[in-house]
C-alpha cells in the first residue's frame, strides 16, 4: 500500500485589486455579473437603531498574551509585516456547555496590533472556522489590506477546537488518514464507496473514542460558545465578529444563541446553518468548477505554461491519475485538492498566482512532479488535519446514504467533470459520524449585517450569500452585499475593494448605501 510522507507548509498571498463600484440595491444579481448566480433579494425591513460600539476588553490581561510574531508568520509561510505585532494566548472553555459534559478544552487566539492601534479600541474577532486555522489566515490577511483594520481596531483570530493553536486532535493513524485523502483509490475492488466507508468508519471510531466525552462538542454551536467564553473573559457586553466561510457559520450560530451580544456581524462567504451535507458538497463542487473555469480563462489570456487549452491539459493529468499513473503516483483526490486549495488561497498577484499553479501542473505533466507534490503537501497540511475531520463531520447534517453517494459518483462527473466524483466521494468520510443538529438561526437581530461573497470560491461556492440574506430578513435585520468577482476564499481577505465597506461598517456601525461589485 502506498504511503506518502510530505512536508507540511502553509502559504498564501493575496490578489491585488484596485477598483470597486457601488451598485443599485435594486439589482443585486448585477452585483455579481451575469455568471455569478443569484444572490437573493435585498432586505426590505426598516433601518434598526444604531448598534452598540465595539467595546475594549476590561479584563484582557486574563489571557496572558505572549509575543509570537516571528513564529506565527513563519508557520503561515509569510514574511513578517514591519510594524505589526502578533501575540498568542490560550483560554479554557467548557467542553460541552450545551449538553453538560464535564471537562474543559484549550482554545487558541492570536491578536494583531501596531503601535498606532488605539489602546482603548475594541477588537474585531475573526474566525475562519474549520476551513483552515484562523491563526494561519490572519498573517496572510495582514500582508495586504487587512493591516488597514489595525489603524482603528486590534484583530483577534480564534481557532476552532482541535485546529491551529487550539488543543490539537491526533486521532487517525497515518494509514487511515492517507487513505481518506486518496479516497482509497488504490484499494482493490470496484466499489469505491464501500472501500472508503470501511476506512472512514475505523477513523470515526478512533476519533470519537479520542475526544470522548466530547464527541458531540465539536460543531458550529460549540464553536460559537467558545466565542462566548472569550467575550465573558474579556468582560464586555458585546463582540464584533468577522466570520469567513465556515467561520461565517460559527458567527451566525453565535448571533443565533447570543443575539444581544453582537456589536458588528460581517459574514464573508457564508453558508446557512441548516444546509444539508449533499447541498453543501454540491455547492463546493460548483465553486471548484467555476474557479477552474475562471483560472483556465486567465491562464490562456496570459499565455501560461499550460498552453492554449489549460483545462484540456488538466484533464490529461487527471485521466492519468485515474488510471493509476498520476504524477509522482498521486491520487485523483490529492491532485484536485491541491488545485482547489491553490485557487482558494492564491499566492502573489493574479498573474503570478495563475502562472505558479499552471507551472506546477505543466511540470507534472512533463514528468517533474516536485512542484505539484509541494502543492499537495500544502493542501493536506491546510485542509486535511484530524481536527478538521472532526469539526467538519460534526457540522455535516442530514448526510446521504451510501447508495445515494454511489448515484452521485456517477451523476456529478457529468455536470462537474474535474471535481464531481471526488466531491461526491468526500461525503463518505462523515457517513458514520454521530448525527448532529443545526444551531438556531438568529431572531430579532438588532444590528445591521454586512454580507460578502466571491463569485469563484472553491471552498463553499457562491450561492450562500442569497440564502443568508434571506435569513437576515427573517431575523429582522437589514443587510447589504459586497461581491468580489475574483478567484479565492474570502472577499475581505483577497480584495481591498471588498474590505473598504467592512472598514466603514466597523467604524460607524452603518451599512453602505448600496450593494457593491468588486471586479476581479
Amino acid at each position: 500500500m502506498r504511503h506518502l510522507v510530505r512536508a507540511a507548509s502553509i502559504s498564501a498571498a493575496v490578489l491585488l485589486l484596485t477598483s470597486c463600484a457601488p451598485l443599485l440595491a435594486a439589482n443585486p444579481r448585477y452585483a455579481t455579473d451575469a455568471g455569478a448566480g443569484p444572490q437573493g433579494q435585498p432586505a426590505t425591513t426598516s433601518t434598526v437603531a444604531g448598534p452598540p460600539p465595539i467595546a475594549a476588553p476590561k479584563n484582557d490581561q486574563a489571557l496572558q498574551w505572549r509575543d509570537c510574531t516571528a513564529q506565527t508568520f513563519t508557520a503561515a509561510s509569510t514574511a513578517p509585516v514591519p510594524g505589526i505585532k502578533l501575540d498568542c494566548a490560550t483560554f479554557d472553555a467548557d467542553l460541552d456547555p450545551i449538553s453538560g459534559a464535564n471537562g474543559s478544552i484549550a482554545i487558541g487566539v492570536v491578536r494583531a496590533t501596531t503601535a498606532d492601534t488605539p489602546a482603548d479600541a475594541g477588537p474585531l474577532v475573526m474566525t475562519t472556522g474549520s476551513d483552515l486555522p484562523s491563526s494561519s489566515q490572519l498573517p496572510v490577511w495582514l500582508t495586504r489590506s487587512g493591516a488597514d483594520v489595525l489603524k482603528t481596531h486590534p484583530v483577534v483570530a480564534i481557532d476552532r477546537r482541535g485546529i491551529g493553536l487550539s488543543a490539537a486532535i491526533n486521532c487517525r493513524d497515518s494509514y487511515d488518514r492517507q487513505e481518506m485523502i486518496d479516497q482509497a483509490q488504490f484499494e482493490s475492488g470496484d466499489d469505491p464507496v464501500a472501500n472508503l466507508s470501511a476506512i472512514a468508519q475505523t477513523a470515526t471510531t478512533s476519533c470519537t473514542d479520542t475526544i470522548a466525552p466530547g464527541d458531540s462538542a465539536y460543531d458550529n454551536a460549540h464553536a460559537a460558545e467558545d466565542i462566548e467564553r472569550l467575550r465573558s473573559t474579556w468582560d464586555v457586553d458585546t463582540v464584533a465578529l468577522l466570520g469567513i466561510g465556515n467561520g461565517a457559520q460559527v458567527a451566525l450560530a453565535y448571533a443565533g444563541s447570543h443575539q444581544n451580544k453582537v456589536s458588528r456581524l460581517v459574514l464573508d462567504s457564508p453558508l446557512p446553518l441548516a444546509i444539508n451535507a449533499e447541498a453543501t458538497a454540491e455547492q463546493k463542487v460548483k465553486g471548484q468548477q467555476a474557479a477552474l473555469d475562471a483560472f483556465a480563462a486567465q491562464c490562456a489570456a496570459v499565455n501560461c505554461p499550460l498552453g492554449p487549452d489549460p483545462k484540456g491539459a488538466i484533464d490529461a493529468i487527471l485521466s492519468s491519475a485515474r488510471a493509476g499513473n498520476g504524477p509522482g503516483g498521486a491520487s485523483v483526490a490529492a491532485i484536485t485538492d491541491a488545485i482547489s486549495t491553490a485557487l482558494a488561497f492564491p499566492r502573489g498577484d493574479r498573474v503570478a498566482a495563475t502562472n505558479a499553479l499552471a507551472g506546477a501542473l505543466a511540470s507534472a505533466r512533463g514528468g517533474d512532479a516536485a512542484a505539484l507534490n509541494t502543492l499537495i503537501s500544502q493542501a493536506e497540511a491546510t485542509r486535511q488535519t484530524d481536527g478538521q475531520f472532526v469539526n467538519g463531520c460534526s457540522d455535516a447534517l442530514n448526510r446521504p446514504t451510501p447508495d445515494r453517494v454511489r448515484e452521485l459518483v456517477v451523476a456529478w462527473p457529468k455536470l462537474y467533470p474535474q471535481f464531481g466524483a471526488v466531491g461526491a466521494l468526500r461525503m463518505v468520510n462523515c457517513l458514520s459520524w454521530p448525527s448532529g443538529t443545526a444551531p438556531k438561526d438568529p431572531k430579532d437581530l438588532k444590528i445591521p449585517v454586512l454580507l460578502l461573497g466571491v463569485q469563484n470560491d472553491p471552498i463553499i461556492g457562491n450561492e450562500g450569500v442569497a440564502a443568508v440574506a434571506a435569513t437576515m430578513i427573517n431575523a429582522g435585520a437589514t443587510s447589504k452585499r459586497v461581491i468580489w468577482q475574483g478567484i479565492g476564499h474570502g472577499a475581505s481577505i483577497y480584495s481591498p475593494c471588498a474590505l473598504a465597506p467592512v472598514l466603514g461598517y466597523l467604524d460607524t456601525g452603518k451599512l453602505p448605501g448600496n450593494d457593491t461589485f468588486c471586479p476581479a
